[in-house]
This record gives structure tokens, sequence and C-alpha cells, in this order.
């Protein structure tokens, strides 16, 4: 008996305490109690703002035959599907977009590009690369930088496995510093009024520009801020915009323009991306951008040739230089580079009607030259020198001259070596397109050359050389 009761009381023991406790944590006896919910029915998502105006269609190709280079070289942060709409739209203009990834020199393809853009980059541009750059925009080409706050480069020391942030601005500045632009290592913000999320910020106050005529709202979602030192702002945030740089108030500017109006920095581009492209009046924005890189006027210039020419040219001689045979086969390569950008070129003795023209001519025969040196400002002075007015005097023993002069009627290239027998060398420097060993000073071109004895002779028309293991004896 005393067994079967110790039994019991164990039991009720054991369950006492569970039923305590499930009583007091569910608070049996249930009592229902009224939950509050929100208003669901009030409740609206918020939108993104509506575009102020329809878009009108392109009535005419602006950019008829025109070429734009966007970079792909140096570890672009972007992936082609992403630009797509710029792309679309600038052929929806006439232009054709060329991406260039290395294969060939950037001069080389500046040459004949109306506009360079760059996203985002990783990679730092080399010196020969901003030179490229440099010549291209000062003879009216036009450049466009895009950055972006959230495309940094992240890097893993191998040794330390510490991590490394390398933001795009770090190798964009350098291409924009000359002239007068840079982008602050920062991102607004803007808590009061913004697009869904605090660094989707809006922009309502605009220049008054071709670049931002009839916007009445923009929105870009992360954006460095663009510091114009002797540019001009495009655009400007409200005063309640703030930088993450300081957390300070202030007005930023997401997109500027150069004092020269031939180089664009924005601090974003995810506004020309799906679909962020069809908020507000970022398409409206997109078209200018397009229609702002088809629209140079490039002028023709010595560093671009073969693109110097538009019509059929032809080539002649003055003084005393003869077509010879050291003479022909640079020719043959002036005729072939020519080739390559459908330019016909011609031997005459006397340039035809309507054509470009490519002279051939010595210093030495300084009355015969004196018709194309005169209007550049040159004269051949006694002591066998060159003066040429604003560079100064230069050696006439081992220099050449380029001369390019443009008109409605005729673009005219003027080669000038010392002699007649330095001549083929000249022709295939230019030939050869690359004129880095030249001075160029506007239409101007100083290239150094070999000195070649007058007296020297390397036809074989009064003898030949019969070749033996001895030196070989001339037989007439």
């Amino acid at each position: 008996m005393k067994t079967h009761t110790r039994i019991i009381l164990a039991v009720v023991l054991f369950i006492l305490p569970i039923l305590v406790r499930s009583v007091t944590f569910y608070q049996t006896p249930f009592y229902k109690a009224e939950v509050s919910r929100p208003d669901f029915a009030s409740f609206k998502l918020p939108e993104p703002p509506t575009p102020s105006a329809s878009l009108a269609a392109v009535a005419a190709p602006a950019g008829e035959g025109k070429v734009v280079i966007i970079d792909a070289y140096h570890g672009n942060q972007y992936v082609p599907n992403e630009i797509e709409p710029l792309v679309t739209a600038l052929s929806a203009r006439g232009g054709r977009v060329e991406f260039d990834k290395g294969v060939q020199p950037l001069a080389g393809q500046l040459k004949y590009a109306s506009a360079y853009i760059v996203f985002s980059p990783s990679l730092a541009f080399s010196g020969d690369e901003l030179r490229a750059i440099r010549q291209f925009v000062d003879s009216g080409g036009r450049l466009l930088v895009f950055a972006d706050p959230t495309r940094s480069l992240i890097a893993v020391d191998s040794y330390s496995g510490a991590t490394f942030v390398s933001p795009d601005v770090n190798y964009i500045n350098p291409v924009l510093a000359p002239y007068g632009l840079s982008f602050a290592n920062d991102y607004l913000y803007n808590l009061q009024d913004n697009e869904g999320n605090f660094r989707n910020v809006k922009f309502v106050d605009f220049s008054d520009s071709p670049m931002t005529a009839g916007l009445k709202m923009v929105v870009f979602y992360g954006v460095h801020s663009v510091q114009p030192n002797t540019g001009s702002s495009l655009i400007r945030s409200d005063s309640n915009t703030f930088s993450s740089l300081t957390d300070q108030r202030g007005i930023y500017a997401p997109l500027a323009l150069s004092e020269n109006g031939q180089v664009l920095a924005a601090g974003d581009f995810s506004f020309l991306t799906n679909p962020f492209n069809q908020v507000a009046d970022n398409a409206m924005l997109l078209g200018a951008i397009a229609d702002f890189a088809l629209g140079s006027e490039r002028a023709p210039s010595l560093v671009n040739f073969p693109y110097l020419f538009s019509r059929p040219t032809s080539l002649v001689t003055v003084g005393e230089v003869r077509l010879d045979a050291s003479l022909l086969g640079p020719i043959a390569t002036l005729q072939n580079a020519l080739k390559l950008v459908n330019v016909p070129l011609n031997v005459r003795a006397k340039a035809a009607d309507g054509s470009d023209v490519i002279v051939l001519g010595a210093l030495q025969d300084q009355d015969t030259i004196s018709v194309y040196t005169r209007p550049f400002g040159i004269t051949l002075n006694e002591e066998n020198g060159i003066d040429i007015k604003g560079l100064g005097k230069v050696s006439a023993e081992d220099s050449g001259l380029l001369l390019f002069s443009q008109s409605p009627r005729s673009n005219t290239l003027v080669l000038l070596a010392p002699t007649a027998k330095m001549l083929p060398e000249l022709v295939r420097l230019v030939a050869g397109g690359d004129l880095s060993s030249c001075v160029v000073q506007e239409n101007i071109g100083i290239c150094s050359l070999t000195p070649v004895s007058e007296e020297e002779d390397y036809s074989f028309d009064d003898y030949y050389y019969e070749y033996t293991t001895e030196t070989p004896v001339p037989v007439p």
C-alpha cells in the first residue's frame, strides 16, 4: 500500500509543475483579444515618377555615318546589355557604335571617331592613351565619362587576406583632369524626398543648356558628385541632399560639362539602364546624351592621317623631285593606306580639279616650295635652318616638314624633306600613320630624318656590281 501511494505521489509531483506552467504561459482559460491590423485599403505603394512629356521620335539621322567608341579595355564594370538603351539611341540617330577591346592602339581608333565613352573603369589609362584622348578632344571629339559608386573594384590580398576597395574614380579622374572636372569618392543621398530609397535622389534644378532642355525631373540611383572646377554644372541637387564623404547638406552636381563644351562627366550610369531609363525624364536625358555624343564637328588634323581626305586625292611632285625607284615603294605604301579608308590616290603631273592633294618636295628647292611654306610663316635662312613662326628655328639638314591646309575646295598635305634623297623616309613615316616621332603643332609637323648625302647614288642605271667572295668591284 505504501508503495502504491508513493507511485501516485511521484506522478502527481511530476505532472503538477507542467500543468501550472501551461496554465500560466497559455493564459488558460483563453480570452480572445482584439489585434490591431494595418489599414491595407488605404495603403499605396510608392511609384516612380512618370515622364513629364512623351518622347518625340528622332525625325532624321542627326549623326549619320559618325562613329562612337565605347571603352571595353580598362576593366570596365558594366555588361553590354546594361547600356543597350544608349546604344539603341545612338543607332537610331544614324551613329555606329564600336567597342574598344585593345586590339589596336587607342589613338588609331580615335582618328575617325566622333565620341569616346568610358564607363566605370578599374584599370588605369596609360600615358599614351591619355595623350591620344587629349589630342582627340582638342581636334573636336567628344569625351563622355560615367562613374558609379556601386561599381568599385574589391580586391583581396592573397597573403594577408585583407580586402581593398578601389573606387572607379581613382582610374577615371586622371582622364578628366585636363578639363577641370573630377569625381568625388562619395555617393549622394536625400532622406526627405527620394524615389523609394535614400540613395535614389531626385533632381529638379537644371542649367539652361541643350542637354537639359525640357527636363522637369531626373532620378539617379546611386551617384557620385561631380566637381566642376572650371566647367559648369548641368544638374544640381536641393539643399536637403547629403554627400557620404562629409555627411553635410549642400548643393551637389551629378552631371557637369567642361568649359570647352567637349567633355561630359556623369556620376552615375544606372539611369541609362532598363528599367530606370523609363523613370521621370531619364529617357529624355538619355536622348540628349546621344545627341551630344554625335554632335561633334572634328577639324582634320595631321595626327588623324589617313582621315584627312574625303575626295579622290592627287599626288604631285614639285621642284627637283623625281619618281625614281627609291620613291615608288613608299608611294605605294601611302596609296594602300588611303585605300583602307576608301580614298583613291593617283600620281599625276598636275592635281585634278576638285581633288584633294598630296605634294612631295624638297627644302633645297626654295623658290619652288615657297608657295607652300609662306602661308604657314615658314622661311629658310642662309644658315641652313628653318624659321617657323611661333615655333622658332629648326635644322634644315635632318628635319622634314608636314604642312596641312583645308579649304572647301581641297585639302592639301605637303611633305618637304631636306633633299630629294631623304623624301622616301618621310613618305614612309606618314604612310605608317604614326607621327609619335614628330612634333605636331596645329597643322605643322616637324619630323626627324636620317641625313643622306646627295653624292650617294643607289641607282643601277650606269653600272652593276659583280659579287664574289671578295670585295665587289664595279664593272662598267
